[in-house]
């Protein structure tokens, strides 16, 4: 059984060993009754529920400080990334976005010879922008990313 943790009003982090973490089907299905709330209801819904899963990335995320344009199903929208990695990354941004709204974005490293082009879902929003996780169905895939990131990194270190 996984321990569910929270902080205290102090920041102390407590743990919670008679609870379970959210699990990803509780949050999809949530998220699902959520799209017959609403509007107002639904996005403060999805942003409660945006919070509950563990911090499950695995991937090591580097600094990557390049403005973006990216699609969604609202238009095209402008932002700079702040940080990547081969499974996600956070762009500022003031776009009026949702939790769980695909987007589409190319991301250009001077490591790579071509854009990187990549699909993702928004899975958290703050004041300043979103947390987006890339549509990643091949663990080849990630690692490929995940490599171009790195030469990049070594790139940006020896400049």
């Amino acid at each position: 059984m996984a321990l569910a943790k929270g902080w205290d009003v102090q920041g102390v982090l407590l743990d919670y060993p008679h609870m379970k973490t959210a699990n990803d089907d509780l949050i999809g299905k949530i998220t699902a009754l959520a799209a017959d709330l609403p509007e107002e209801q639904r996005q403060q819904l999805l942003e409660l529920i945006s919070g509950w899963g563990p911090d499950v990335r695995y991937a090591p995320r580097e600094t990557y400080t390049e403005a973006v344009s990216f699609t969604s199903r609202k238009g095209v929208h402008y932002g700079k990334a702040r940080d990547v990695s081969g499974t996600g990354a956070f762009i500022a941004t003031s776009a009026e976005l949702e939790v769980g709204m695909q987007i589409k974005l190319a991301l250009i490293f001077i490591s790579a010879p071509n854009p990187v082009r990549l699909s993702g879902t928004v899975v958290r929003k703050t004041g300043e922008g979103i947390a987006v996780q890339f549509d990643t169905g091949k663990s080849s895939q990630v690692k490929d990313l995940e490599a171009i990131i790195s030469k990049q990194s070594l790139i940006l270190r020896h400049k």
